[in-house]
């Protein structure tokens, strides 16, 4: 019997599939490392959701989704939480719940005038791996953070400061992978990363995390055209992907011809006429004369005189 997660994709497909990514990944970043003087960017591995009809529109508030594994350590890596102001209220309120593991509080006031230089916001989204902030603040961060944060995949994660637990809150946050939803057939989810040969973490990640994604997805298994998984810099090797066809669940199903293209060749008549072709006339047009001309009095006059 063919063991299934969620009761689609093939387990033994998704190992086959993390084996052979995680290792042609491995391979590449040695080739990197050897060649080059500067590390490139952080490896990881995506995996990636195609569906059938796309969303109408953008919602800045990610969906959560739980993973086994965390892709931030925050014992070893910046974590940075962007509130309201003033911040030294939620500074505290931080040391009040307990919380170590945030690296820095930035307010909006901070935002707008201490890292509203270019070169201020580059640091700052280079110094942390992970950016939280606070929900009611988030419609205003594109605006002031530019689309830097959002090239490098780090937009803020959108969390809430009113919680009782604000401790477990925080942790729930960095232990989770995002849904950021857009306009287009295909979104990626990233997944963590670990030296081959160690693929169970990646494929602990993707089991947990793929009933939780396609709950997410509108419309659901119905909706998903298939799935993949890559690297950074790799193409993507399928582990599911929908049967073709008109039936329930397949790629066509739901999709309706439009009236013009359904009408059958035999139903419709044709009749040919025949058109008769006429030669269009072609037009002369007079050149003006370089040869001098002779006047009345037998002189000789020279082209274009008056």
């Amino acid at each position: 019997m063919v063991e299934l997660i969620d009761g689609h994709v093939s387990i033994k497909q998704c190992k086959r599939a993390v084996n052979a990514l995680m290792e042609y990944a491995f391979k590449e970043q040695q080739k990197r490392e050897e060649n080059e003087l500067l590390p490139g960017k952080e490896e990881c591995i995506w995996l990636q959701v195609s569906v059938k009809q796309v969303h109408s529109e953008t919602k800045l508030k990610p969906h959560r989704i739980p993973i086994k594994h965390s892709l931030v350590d925050p014992r070893t890596s910046a974590v940075c939480l962007i509130t309201k102001d003033p911040q030294r209220e939620y500074k505290a309120l931080l040391e009040e719940a307990g919380v170590k593991f945030i690296s820095r509080v930035v307010g909006i006031e901070k935002l707008k005038g201490k890292f509203k230089p270019f070169e201020a916001r580059r640091a700052l989204l280079r110094e942390n791996a992970l950016f939280l902030a606070d929900e009611r603040v988030i419609p205003l961060l594109p605006r002031l953070l530019g689309k830097i944060f959002f090239t490098a995949k780090k937009q803020p994660i959108p969390v809430c400061l009113k919680r009782k637990d604000l401790k477990g809150e925080l942790e729930r946050a960095i232990s989770s992978t995002y849904m950021h939803q857009n306009r287009g057939t295909c979104t990626s989810f990233r997944q963590i990363w670990y030296p081959f040969p160690n693929t169970g973490p990646v494929f602990a990640n993707l089991e947990m995390a793929l009933p939780a994604i396609i709950a997410a997805v509108r419309g659901g298994w119905d909706n998903v055209q298939s799935l993949g998984i890559k690297s950074t810099k790799s193409a993507s090797l399928p582990i599911w992907s929908c049967k073709l066809g008109t039936e329930e669940g397949a790629r066509w199903d739901g999709l309706q011809v439009e009236d013009g293209a359904s009408q059958d060749n035999d139903d419709s008549e044709t009749v040919d006429v025949e058109i008769p072709y006429t030669a269009k006339p072609t037009k002369t047009t007079s050149k003006p004369s370089h040869h001098p001309r002779k006047r009345a009095d037998g002189g000789v006059r020279p082209p274009y005189a008056d």
